[in-house]
C-alpha cells in the first residue's frame, strides 16, 4: 500500500437507544447482582448463571448506573467481612493475654490464624468470581472514574473492615465501607499512612503478634507439626503481601495520578509484620549470643534454659567455648535461611533479617570469639604454629583438625567482611610475636644465624598453611601475613645476613648429593624469605662474599645448585643484581682452563714439581718447585680488596713469578695483583719420632696462605716473637693474631703461645715450635677461630675451615655473619646509587619538588634497598653542595637540574 493511500480507523458501535433505563428498574438489576454476590459467598456459585449476571452489570453500566453497581458491590462485600470480622474478634477475644504479650497456649493461636487464614482465602475465591461479573465495569466505569477495580477494591475493603478491625468494640476500626463516602473516608486515612491509632488493638495487630510467637516457638524447636504450622505461617504472610501489593492479579497495571486510591500502596507487610519480625529477630539472637558467651543461655526475652534449646540437651547452661559457640552460630544461620525459605519471605526482607542474624551472632562478638582465651582464634592461632614436637619423616607435623577450626571459624566470619579483619590483626600479631623471638635469639647470640632462618621457613610454612587452608588462600590475608613478616625481619640488617649463611650452609652441605627437585624445593623457600627482605644489597654483599669462599676453596656441594640460585635471583632483581655474581663463574671457568694450559706448559718445558729446579731459590724446598694453582680473578667481580700481598717464602715466591711471567706473556695488557689473604696451602710437617720409636711423624697441613709463611718462618728457628713474626712476614695485624691463635688452640697446638689466656698479650708475646705435637689424622686441616677469639673477646672456639676463613680475614673484615648494622662497604654503595638515581631522575624532569623525588628515587630503589626520606635528603645536600641541584629561590622544596 503506497504512502498516498488514505488509512482507516475502526471506532466502537454507537448505541441508539430508544428506552432508557430507570433508577427502579436499575435497582431491579441490581438486586439480582446483589443476591448473586451472597450466593458466592455462600459458596453456592454452581447454582448461578454468571453469562446473565455479567449481562445485567454491563446493562446498568451502559445506561449510566456505573455509580449505583459499584457502591452496591463495595457495600455487599463490606457486610459480608464484617460477619467474619466479628467471629475474629469473638475468637481474639479468647486468647490467653500475659504482660501485655499472648500466652504459651499454642493451639488457640493456632486456631485463630487459620481461621483468619481460611477467612481470606474464601474471600480471594469471592473477589476472583466477582472480578469476572464486573468485568465491562473495571474496563468502563473505574477507569473513566478513576476508582479502584473490583478485585482491588475487595483488597481494601479486606484490610479495613477485617485486618485493621478494632478489638474493643463490635465497630469497625474505619467506618464500613457501604458507600462512597466511606470509600474515600479510607483513602484519605490511607493517605495519612493508616486508619488506626497507634494505641488500638487491631486484629492485624494481634496476628501480627501470634504469628511472631509461632516463629518464636518455632526457633526454640518447640513447635509440634511444624511443618503444617510453617505452611500457615506462610499462607498469612502471602496474604500481607498481597495486601500491600499496589498492582494485583486482575488489577489495570496502568500508572495513575496522584491522589488515586492506587498512586502509593499502604505497607501492610512492612508496617503491620516486617518491622516487628525483624526487631524480634535482633532481640532474640542479641540475648542467645550474650547468654552463649557470658554463662547463661538469654533467648529473646526471656531466660530459658540450655537444655530447652535444640541440639544443646547434653549442655548445661554455661559459657560457651569460641569453637561450640561458632557452630552453634552457623547452625542458627542456617535455620533462619531455611526457614526464610519455608515461609517464602520477600527477597528484601531475607537480606534484612541475614543481615540481622549475622551482625548479632557474628559481628558484635567477632573480637571476642578472637581473643577468647583457651580457644579463640588467637589461642588456635598459636597452638597451630607453635613449633611441633611431632615429625613425620624430619618435617614438622601440622594438627589438621585445628586448621579445620580455623577455617570453620574465618567461614563463619567471612559472612561479615569486616570482621575478618579481627582475624587478619591476630594472624598479623601471632607472626609478629613468634618472629621477635627468633631475633631475641640472635640477639643473645641463643642460635647461630642459620637457626634463624630456618625458624623463619618453618613459620612460613605453618602460618603459609594457616593463610591457604583455613582462610583459602584470601589476598588481603597473604598480603597481611607478607607484611607481618616483612615487619620483624627489617628491622635490621641481621636477617639480610643470616639468610646469606643459612644459603651458603645449604649449598656446601645441605643439598650434596640432593636431586633436582629437591634443589629447586629448599631454593624455593629461600626466595620466599628473600622477597620479604628490604635490605637486598645487604643479602647480596654477604652471599657474594660467602660464594666467594664456596667457589675458591671448592667447598661447594653442587655446582647446579649455585647457578640454579643465581637464576633465581636473577629473575627477582634483574640483571644487574647477579652480573657480579655470573661474573664469578665465568672467572672460575676461565682460571679452571688457565691452569690446563699452564700445567701443559710446565710439562712442555720438563719442570714440574716431581724434578729438579734451575731456581735457587727452591733449594729450601729440597731442591723442588712448588706446584700452584692459580686462580685469575676479576677485580670488579670479587669481594677481595688490593691489600698488599705479605712476605713469602721464597720457593713459593718464585712459583708465583714462573706463572706471572707465563700468563703476562700469553694475555698481554693485563696486570696481576696477588691476594695472599686468599689462598691456602698443603704443607708436609715433619715431627720428632715419638718414645719408643725412631720413625719421624709426618702430616700434611692444610693451612692458609698466612699460617704457612708463619710456620715456614720456624724451619730455621725454634721460638719467635709476635713482632719478629709481623717484621718477617708483613701481615696485617688483625690477620696475623688470628692466624696465630688458631696455630695453637688445644686442639692443633702446633705453636706454644708463652702468654697465658685465649689471647695475645702483646710484641713480646713468644711463639714455640711445638715438637710434641700430636694428631690421629695424617692429613689435618687448620681452622681459623673467629677474629673475637684472636682479640680474646669471648672464649676460644675454632670457627668453620681454615679456607673458609681465609677469604673473610682481609677480604671484607666488615662482613660479620650475625651482624644487625649495615657493613660499611654497602653504606657506601648506597650512597654512589642514590645519588645516581637522584641525577637521572632529575636529568629526565628537569624540575621536581622535594617528595615527588623521594617517592621517585625510592621507587627506583627499592629492588635493592628502601631509603629513608631522610637519607635522601642528606644525599640531595650533597649533590647541591657540589652544583648537581640547585634549589628554587621561590620554593625551597622544588629542585632544579643544572646542566
Amino acid at each position: 500500500m503506497s504512502s498516498n493511500s488514505r488509512k482507516f480507523s475502526i471506532k466502537p458501535f454507537r448505541h441508539s437507544f430508544t428506552t432508557s433505563m430507570d433508577q427502579t428498574t436499575a435497582m431491579t438489576a441490581f438486586s439480582s447482582l446483589s443476591t448473586a454476590i451472597d450466593e458466592i459467598h455462600s459458596r453456592n456459585a454452581s447454582l448461578l448463571s454468571f453469562e446473565e449476571l455479567y449481562r445485567n452489570a454491563y446493562n446498568l453500566v451502559l445506561h449510566k448506573h456505573g455509580g449505583l453497581l459499584y457502591d452496591g458491590v463495595a457495600e455487599r462485600l463490606s457486610h459480608h467481612l464484617e460477619g467474619c470480622a466479628e467471629s475474629l474478634v469473638d475468637m481474639a477475644s479468647g486468647l490467653e493475654v500475659v504482660d501485655g504479650n499472648y500466652g504459651e497456649s499454642m493451639s488457640s493461636s493456632i486456631a485463630f490464624l487459620s481461621k483468619l487464614s481460611n477467612v481470606w482465602k474464601e474471600h480471594r475465591v469471592t473477589m476472583v468470581m466477582v472480578r469476572d461479573i464486573f468485568m465491562y465495569m473495571d474496563r468502563t466505569y473505574v477507569q473513566q472514574n478513576r476508582k479502584m477495580t473490583v478485585y482491588e477494591l475487595g483488597l481494601f475493603l479486606f484490610r479495613r473492615v477485617v485486618w485493621e478491625r478494632a478489638m474493643e468494640d463490635c465497630k469497625p476500626a474505619a467506618k464500613p465501607a457501604g458507600g462512597p463516602e466511606a470509600i474515600a473516608e479510607g483513602e484519605a486515612m490511607e493517605g495519612r499512612g493508616g486508619g488506626d491509632d497507634e494505641a488500638v488493638q487491631t486484629l492485624g495487630r494481634v496476628a501480627s503478634a501470634l504469628l511472631l510467637k509461632v516463629i518464636h516457638h518455632h526457633r526454640l524447636d518447640r513447635l509440634e507439626d511444624a511443618p503444617q504450622r510453617i505452611a500457615l505461617l506462610r499462607s498469612c504472610i502471602h496474604m500481607l503481601l498481597e495486601l500491600s501489593m499496589p498492582n494485583v492479579v486482575g488489577a489495570d497495571s496502568r500508572a495513575l495520578s496522584a491522589g488515586s486510591a492506587n498512586s502509593a500502596a499502604i505497607p501492610v507487610y512492612e508496617r503491620d509484620f516486617e518491622e516487628a519480625f525483624l526487631g524480634e529477630t535482633q532481640d532474640f539472637y542479641r540475648g542467645e549470643s550474650s547468654g552463649r558467651l557470658s554463662g547463661g543461655i538469654t533467648l529473646g526475652d526471656n531466660h530459658v534454659d540450655g537444655d530447652n534449646t535444640a541440639d544443646d540437651s547434653a549442655k548445661p547452661p554455661a559459657k560457651y567455648s569460641a569453637m561450640e559457640y561458632v557452630h552453634l552460630a552457623k547452625r542458627r544461620i542456617e535455620q533462619e535461611k531455611s526457614r526464610a525459605t519455608s515461609l517464602d519471605l520477600p527477597p528484601p526482607t531475607r537480606a534484612q533479617l541475614l543481615r540481622i542474624v549475622e551482625t548479632e551472632l557474628i559481628e558484635r562478638h567477632a573480637k571476642t570469639l578472637v581473643d577468647m582465651e583457651g580457644s579463640g582464634f588467637a589461642s588456635l592461632l598459636k597452638e597451630v604454629t607453635s613449633p611441633s614436637t611431632n615429625t613425620v619423616g624430619g618435617i614438622e607435623s601440622i594438627d589438621t583438625s585445628r586448621i579445620k577450626d580455623l577455617g570453620t571459624m574465618y567461614d563463619l566470619f567471612s559472612r561479615v567482611p569486616s570482621s575478618v579483619n579481627h582475624l587478619r590483626d591476630a594472624l598479623s600479631e601471632r607472626i609478629r610475636v613468634d618472629g621477635r623471638l627468633l631475633v631475641r635469639d640472635q640477639e643473645t647470640n641463643a642460635a647461630p644465624p642459620a637457626a634463624f632462618v630456618k625458624g623463619v621457613l618453618a613459620m612460613r610454612e605453618r602460618f603459609g598453611a594457616v593463610v591457604t587452608e583455613s582462610m583459602k588462600g584470601e589476598k588481603k590475608s597473604q598480603k597481611r601475613m607478607k607484611e607481618a613478616f616483612e615487619d620483624f625481619l627489617n628491622a635490621d640488617a641481621r636477617a639480610a645476613n643470616c639468610l646469606a649463611v643459612y644459603v651458603d650452609e645449604l649449598l656446601r652441605v645441605g643439598l650434596r648429593g640432593a636431586d633436582e627437585r629437591r634443589v629447586n624445593a629448599e631454593l624455593d623457600k629461600v626466595i620466599v624469605i628473600f622477597r620479604y627482605l628490604s635490605d637486598k644489597d645487604v643479602f647480596e654483599a654477604y652471599y657474594k662474599n660467602h660464594l666467594a669462599k664456596r667457589l675458591l676453596f671448592n667447598k661447594s656441594g653442587s655446582e647446579e645448585a649455585e647457578k640454579a640460585m643465581v637464576t633465581l635471583l636473577k629473575a627477582e632483581c634483574g640483571y644487574q643484581y647477579t652480573s657480579k655474581l655470573e661474573g664469578m663463574f665465568n672467572d672460575m671457568r676461565i682460571s679452571k682452563e688457565t691452569a690446563e694450559k699452564y700445567r701443559s706448559h710446565k710439562l712442555s718445558l720438563g719442570s714440574n714439581n716431581n724434578g729438579p729446579s734451575s731456581d735457587a731459590r727452591d733449594e729450601e724446598n729440597g731442591g723442588k718447585a712448588v706446584d700452584v694453582e692459580v686462580s685469575v680473578l676479576t677485580t670488579g667481580y670479587w669481594p677481595i680488596q688490593n691489600d698488599e700481598p705479605c712476605t713469602l717464602p721464597p720457593p713459593v715466591k718464585a712459583a708465583m713469578d714462573r706463572f706471572q711471567k707465563y700468563y703476562l706473556n700469553t694475555y698481554t695488557g693485563r696486570k696481576l695483583s696477588w691476594q695472599t689473604s686468599s689462598g691456602t696451602a698443603e704443607i708436609r710437617a715433619t715431627f720428632p719420632p715419638a718414645k719408643g720409636s725412631t720413625k719421624s711423624r709426618r702430616h700434611d697441613l692444610s693451612v692458609s696462605t698466612y699460617q704457612m709463611c708463619i710456620l715456614a718462618l720456624f724451619n730455621n728457628r725454634d721460638t719467635l716473637t709476635l713482632k719478629q713474626i709481623r717484621e718477617e712476614t708483613q701481615i696485617p695485624e688483625n690477620e696475623l693474631r688470628q692466624h696465630l691463635v688458631s696455630l695453637c688452640t688445644s686442639k692443633h697446638r702446633i705453636l706454644r703461645k708463652g702468654s697465658k689466656g685465649k689471647g695475645i698479650s702483646g710484641d713480646d708475646d713468644t711463639f714455640t715450635y711445638n715438637s710434641d705435637y700430636t694428631s690421629k689424622m695424617t692429613r689435618v686441616k687448620i681452622p681459623l677461630v673467629s677474629m673475637r677469639d684472636a682479640t680474646g673477646s669471648i672464649s676460644d672456639k675454632a670457627g668453620g675451615d681454615g679456607a673458609v676463613a681465609g677469604v673473610s680475614g682481609n677480604a671484607s673484615s666488615s662482613l660479620v655473619d650475625g651482624s644487625s648494622a649495615v657493613p660499611a662497604s654497602v653504606e657506601e654503595d648506597r650512597r654512589h646509587l642514590l645519588e645516581a638515581a637522584i641525577v637521572r631522575i632529575m636529568k629526565a624532569r628537569k624540575q621536581l619538588n622535594h617528595n615527588d623525588l623521594v617517592a621517585e628515587a625510592t621507587k627506583q630503589l627499592s629492588g635493592r634497598f628502601m631509603p629513608p626520606p631522610q637519607f635522601v635528603k642528606k644525599r640531595v645536600e650533597s649533590l647541591i653542595e657540589r652544583e648537581y641541584l640547585e634549589r628554587d629561590e621561590n620554593d625551597r622544596r622544588q629542585y632544579r637540574y643544572v646542566a
